[in-house]
């Protein structure tokens, strides 16, 4: 027996509840523990909130933009917004759901963010969901040390463009809802996407 599902049937037993509506949170639960979670993509990327195309490198900037971007530069902030998309698919005969989930993402093994993202989500059964993450951080901030042709590069990587890889790393821990309980998943589900 996994983890997970001793952690729920231990839980259900505590709580001395034998529901139809817990039996069903909990095979809804175990449902999740086999999903498989795949990097889907990053999108809508924004930069000094210039909105860059697919595959848009720095000389696809107008006149306007390019002056913004030289004085975002020279003042070493850079602020983007992106979101990570993951697919996560149920196998199973009936749905899988969560009612919350927390979650870290890093860039190049730098930490981005840790939140949690508050929306349910339900995959149905022998179905596939795309969860999107928001992120919003100043690429000089996290990478301080780095050349500002670096900063700049990896904005427009996170868009498509050519340049050195990136690697983006996703931490989840989904919770679920049993008879008013809040229960995490045991441990983190990680994954790893280099975008080349």
């Amino acid at each position: 027996m996994s983890r997970i599902k001793r952690l729920i049937l231990i839980l259900f037993v505590s709580m001395g509840l034998s529901s139809c509506v817990l039996l069903e949170q909990m095979v809804q639960m175990s449902n999740f523990a086999n999903c498989d979670f795949k990097f889907n993509s990053v999108s809508d990327v924004q930069m000094l909130g210039i909105q860059l195309r697919q595959g848009m490198s720095r000389d696809d900037l107008n006149i306007g933009q390019a002056l913004l971007l030289t004085k975002a530069l020279l003042n070493k902030s850079l602020p983007v917004s992106f979101n990570v998309n993951l697919d996560v698919t149920n196998p199973n005969s009936s749905p899988a759901s969560m009612i919350k989930m927390d979650y870290i993402v890093s860039l190049n093994d730098k930490q981005v963010i840790n939140t949690t993202m508050n929306n349910g989500i339900n995959v149905p059964a022998n179905g596939t969901d795309v969860i999107s993450i928001p992120i919003t951080t100043d690429l000089f901030q996290l990478f301080s040390g780095e050349s500002t042709e670096a900063v700049a590069s990896l904005a427009f990587k996170l868009a498509g463009a050519s340049s050195d890889p990136v690697n983006v790393g996703i931490k989840l821990k989904p919770y679920i809802n049993i008879g008013g309980q809040q229960l995490a998943y045991p441990d983190y589900i990680t994954l790893n996407k280099v975008l080349q």
